[in-house]
């Protein structure tokens, strides 16, 4: 596009913008050739999917294509930024935008607001200008990479599901490993050493079975389950210095309901929370973190690596006392240079009527991020569950009201400069999961959330995986998925022991 035609795009959006501002004008006459012409102004925003009106986006996020709702024969866009590299684009009913333009935009406009004109054109050719929405252009970049698990949402079983990396500022999306290559096991749990692509872990169940920790192209395959323990590492996290993993150890249980608006739930019959060193290959623990009077899971370390963080509960009568379960947040205190757990337990999170799970501190230490329902530890399938926040230096909870929805939010990792989350959330259907990133303000401020950006923008619509465990890593995975194939085929599983 040059020059003489983007200052007419944008001379459209303003006078357009002009006119929602006087009551008196109804319309507005162009002269732009192929472009809208005779557009009605209307004062209501557009029907748009993804909805972006009013986010705040990365400076380095990959072009928030979207699509026209309604009956709509054609549509054309304006995007405006302040400090200019304003261009216009348009579509039958979708809105497709050029990478090298958008990136531009971004760039010449980062920590100010772009202004988007959409038009829409009708089946007898008429014209409408709905009102401008705002995108807040972030200086704060995001982490380059989300890695996730594709999985049908299904409940007994599973067929083809992955790990896969998606490049956030860009549309590529490469697998880390597909179970296809590994005889149709289960892969799950990865989890990433402070968003460092070099060093990752995941699980594999069943055929090829085994906790496999990568580091650089090195990779470890471990059987964890010892005659101490309830059961082979379930939920993981990775001390900051790369030298410990802490994890569960789970019965998991599940049952459906007969209702319709419920539909299963997944809980423990027990569990305790350990710490496995990966150097002497040992699992460690303490009494305070392995109860038979109560269920303890969902460990996280702090970011200076001195507390662990994990979730608690008295043990009831499962399944029978399912409903009644509520799970509080502890902290004790972790000496990396020894192995050594505390023995004072501190609670942050605790209420009678809530339930509480997946502490997560944000890089900078300042924050301590949960998900919060009416009851149990695994609220991806309660629709109550929502994302709390408090700020650690004051004890203070923060409104994270604009982040939620009216449906489920559950899973949620932090960018490594404390600035944005990933979350899931189902607030699309209430049966797929789907990636939502919010920024997050030095104050602990969350902004309304925006999905995951597809190249075309009707892909949710026609994809039946739901987007498990998003991870935010500050760079590609490097390791081949053949790489992970072989370890699993040919490495025997070394056993843990526990000290």
């Amino acid at each position: 596009m040059n020059n003489k035609t983007k200052k007419k795009a944008v001379r459209i959006a303003l006078t357009c913008i002009l006119a929602a501002c006087l009551p008196g004008l109804g319309f507005i006459l162009f002269s732009c050739g192929d472009k809208p012409d005779n557009a009605v102004v209307v004062s209501e925003l557009p029907h748009i999917f993804p909805d972006y009106a009013g986010v705040v986006i990365p400076v380095n996020i990959a072009p928030l294509n979207f699509r026209v709702e309604g009956e709509v024969k054609s549509c054309y866009a304006v995007f405006a930024g302040t400090n200019g590299s304003s261009f216009s684009c348009s579509g039958k009913n979708n809105i497709r935008i050029k990478p090298g333009e958008w990136k531009k935009l971004l760039a010449d406009n980062a920590g100010q607001p772009v202004s988007v004109t959409v038009f829409t054109r009708s089946d007898d050719g008429k014209w409408t200008c709905w009102q401008p929405f705002t995108l807040y252009v972030s200086n704060d970049p995001i982490d380059s990479h989300l890695v996730y698990r594709l999985i049908e949402p299904g409940y007994e079983k599973w067929h083809v599901t992955g790990i896969y990396q998606r490049d956030l500022e860009t549309f590529t999306e490469k697998p880390l490993i597909k179970n296809d290559m590994t005889d149709y096991n289960c892969i799950n749990c990865h989890s990433f050493c402070g968003g460092d692509p070099r060093r990752m872990m995941l699980h594999m169940r069943a055929t090829n079975g085994g906790t496999y920790i990568i580091n650089g192209k090195n990779i470890q395959k471990l059987n964890t389950q010892t005659e101490q323990t309830i059961s082979h590492l379930t939920y993981p996290y990775w001390h900051p210095s790369g030298k410990y993993l802490a994890a569960s150890v789970n019965d998991v249980k599940q049952f459906f309901h007969s209702v319709k608006a419920l539909k299963m739930e997944v809980f423990d019959m027990e569990s305790d929370v350990v710490i496995y060193d990966i150097e002497n290959k040992a699992i460690l623990s303490a009494a305070s973190l392995i109860t038979k009077d109560a269920f303890e899971t969902f460990p996280s370390f702090s970011p200076d690596g001195k507390s662990l963080y994990y979730c608690s509960a008295p043990a009831l009568p499962m399944p029978k006392q399912y409903d009644s379960i509520r799970y509080a947040i502890h902290r004790v205190a972790f000496n990396d240079a020894h192995g050594y757990i505390g023995t004072q337990v501190d609670t942050l999170v605790h209420n009678d009527k809530y339930s509480a799970s997946f502490p997560r501190i944000s890089p900078d230490g300042r924050f301590l991020m949960y998900t919060e329902t009416g009851y149990g530890q695994f609220p991806v399938w309660h629709k109550d569950a929502e994302i709390r926040m408090i700020d650690l230096t004051t004890s203070r909870p923060i409104d994270m009201s604009a982040l939620n929805s009216d449906d489920t939010e559950s899973y949620h990792s932090w960018s490594t400069n404390s600035r944005w989350v990933a979350v899931s959330s189902r607030r699309d259907n209430g049966v797929y999961t789907l990636p939502y990133f919010a920024h997050i303000d030095g104050q602990g401020n969350p902004s309304k959330p925006f999905v995951l950006p597809q190249e075309h923008p009707d892909t949710y619509d026609y994809s039946l995986y739901s987007y498990n465990l998003p991870e935010l890593v500050n760079g590609e995975v490097s390791i081949s998925p053949y790489a992970i194939r072989h370890a699993a085929a040919n490495f025997p599983a070394e056993q843990v022991v526990f000290r």
